[in-house]
């Protein structure tokens, strides 16, 4: 005796798997869509977040400090970076539309140098006791924080890239 039928079977067409409706016949449309391959790159795709996950308090520590730093936000959602200082007596700006990736790691790179005033605060509050311990967490995660910053300052600031 067989086991019943299922409401759905898998099968192979074209070297991809289909999901069928057993009542229908016809294929189930797929709500995952692979991304487009790059060239030079694999055909592996990142991670995807679980969905109904809500982002943890670092991200969203960092997500309210991009909203800060940003100057508005554009049509498509992007954050719009609009930045101006002097450097060495010449005017230096930075202008520019995030996406995704980027405003997160510019949130993460801020919430870093965010980090680096903590170290007096430590000093006081401890006695002296955790300098080596806040010395060996906090400069390299401000420093790492610098150097993202300044990362995302080139691959978005670059003219030779528009």
């Amino acid at each position: 005796m067989d086991a019943p039928k299922g409401r759905y079977s898998v099968v192979e067409k074209d070297g991809r798997l289909v999901v069928i409706d057993n009542g229908t016949g016809a294929p189930i449309p797929s709500t995952f869509a692979p991304p487009a391959g790059r060239p030079g790159r694999s055909g592996t795709t990142p991670p995807v977040p679980v969905s109904g996950a809500g982002p943890g308090v670092v991200d969203r520590a960092a997500d309210a400090l991009l909203a800060l730093a940003a100057r508005e936000w554009d049509s498509q959602g992007r954050a719009v970076i609009a930045w101006k200082w002097e450097q060495n007596g010449v005017d230096k700006r930075w202008d520019a539309a995030l996406d995704r990736r980027q405003q997160r790691r510019m949130g993460r790179a801020l919430l870093a140098l965010a980090a680096a005033p903590l170290m007096p605060l430590l000093l006081l509050l401890a006695g002296g006791k955790t300098f080596a311990l806040a010395a060996l967490v906090i400069f390299p995660t401000a420093a790492w924080g610098a150097v993202s910053l300044q990362r995302l300052y080139r691959e978005t600031n670059d003219p030779s890239r528009v």
